[in-house]
């Protein structure tokens, strides 16, 4: 999660793809993807990760909140030469996730 155009798709992009486009196209509403990864430490162990690329313009904002049920996790992206885009990580976006991401009472969503 993060605001617009800081970088969350071109990271979505590369762990999915292993790719990279310097060509911005804004996200508009939401993308799935599904990556597998496999352990060699662990027994060969594959996991699998659901992943939300999710907009960060506002206009999308009450439409991003349904892709955080369930999240064990969250990857806050901000851009390091836009200083608001990491005020919102706080202001805005962490407090969304706690709020619309647990649907347990005992379950945290850890944030990275």
């Amino acid at each position: 999660v993060g605001s617009c155009g800081c970088g969350k798709t071109s990271i979505i992009t590369r762990l999915v793809s292993n790719t990279f486009s310097e060509e911005y196209i804004s996200t508009e509403g939401g993308a799935y993807n599904q990556v597998d990864f496999t352990y060699s430490e662990f027994g060969n162990q594959t996991l699998n990760m659901e992943v939300w690329d999710t907009a960060g313009q506002e206009k999308y904002r009450s439409l991003t909140k349904i892709f955080y049920k369930d999240a064990d996790i969250a990857i806050l992206v901000y851009d390091i030469t836009n200083s608001e885009s990491f005020k919102e990580l706080q202001e805005y976006w962490m407090d969304q996730v706690r709020e619309h991401g647990i649907s347990e009472i005992s379950k945290n969503v850890y944030f990275i």
